[in-house]
């Protein structure tokens, strides 16, 4: 992993928490967020961290090909171990620390799991794009609705055509994959090895991780539980929105989880700084018509709730598994 990319990731934090916040009182901000319901953000937090339950079940599908079993405690933990390096180191490594941290208890090669990860953004894109679709189908959605200056539809459209391509190229390796492993495997032989590392077997055992793909049954079951890992997600927006006195119904909420997965996905600082708040200020202020103020508060309010017990979780872990930062940094490198 390169420095650069860590740092584009601060400098598009920086961007857009100057983009979300100009104009406004700190003073005014930090005053809103204090004023918040402190039993509605628990219920809010609660249920952000505990999303992390149905996605260590769902892993538990995508894991089964590889041939070992891990228990509900080992894949909760990795998911733990993988926010919480996320959320306080540079270059999102808390993709690839899960998936170490997953090797360190059971036998499983940290390509292997990456895979499954890599799968699981597959299922949970198509989620997402089914969910928006059917958001901007409820009745109490806001007709004409624009985003960033442009009609909702135009977003949807850009968003399905990335599901289905994803979706198919994700399909192809896992069901074609000697073509491209034997390029791989005539180019190693044309240039010097790169240390301990082969990026042949690398790539197979990614491709390993995928296997689920090959069984329907499967990936319909996982794709099930993609549903209910964005739903849950969208109960704990609905409890902030509690938290914060503002009248948005579950469709708001549903809609804000969808937008902030997409924003989410963009290079950031650690623990998603300023990509989160935009998401929700595209839609909480820009589609449902919230003052920015109260939005921005909400936004942030929402971001402590979840931020603080997910890493308390993950780095508690980490510190039994004897696993460090630069350790899961080297890993990430080797992995790239």
């Amino acid at each position: 992993m390169k420095d650069w990319k860590a740092w584009l990731g601060v400098a598009v934090s920086a961007f857009l928490l100057w983009w979300v916040f100009r104009g406004e009182d700190p003073a005014d901000i930090a005053s809103k967020v204090a004023s918040g319901d402190l039993g509605w953000l628990v219920i809010a937090g609660a249920l952000s961290t505990s999303g992390g339950l149905i996605r260590a079940i769902r892993w538990r599908i995508l894991l089964a090909p590889l041939g070992e079993r891990v228990p509900l405690s080992g894949r909760w933990r990795s998911l733990n171990i993988g926010f919480a390096v996320t959320n306080v180191a540079l270059g999102r490594l808390g993709e690839v620390a899960r998936p170490y941290a997953l090797s360190k208890m059971v036998p499983i090669s940290t390509s292997a799991a990456l895979g499954t990860v890599v799968l699981e953004r597959v299922l949970d894109l198509v989620a997402l794009v089914a969910l928006l679709a059917l958001v901007l189908l409820a009745p109490d959605f806001p007709a004409n609705a624009v985003v960033l200056g442009q009609p909702i539809g135009v977003a949807l459209t850009g968003i399905v055509s990335l599901a289905v391509i994803t979706l198919v190229v994700a399909t192809v390796l896992v069901v074609y994959p000697d073509r491209p492993l034997r390029w791989l495997r005539r180019i190693e032989a044309r240039v010097p090895p790169l240390g301990r590392y082969r990026v042949s077997d690398a790539a197979a055992s990614f491709v390993a991780g995928m296997d689920a793909l090959r069984a329907p049954s499967a990936v319909f079951r996982a794709l099930l539980w993609s549903f209910a890992v964005w739903i849950w997600m969208a109960a704990s927006f609905w409890a902030a929105f509690q938290a914060y006195g503002l009248e948005l119904g579950f469709t708001a909420a549903l809609f804000t989880q969808c937008v902030v997965a997409g924003f989410v996905a963009l290079p950031a600082a650690p623990g998603f700084l300023g990509t989160l708040q935009t998401g929700v200020l595209v839609s909480v202020a820009g589609v449902f018509g919230v003052p920015e103020s109260e939005t921005l508060a909400m936004a942030v309010g929402y971001h402590l709730a979840g931020y603080i017990p997910v890493t308390a979780f993950g780095l508690y872990y980490a510190w039994s598994l004897r696993l460090s930062v630069a350790g899961m940094r080297t890993e990430a490198e080797a992995t790239a």
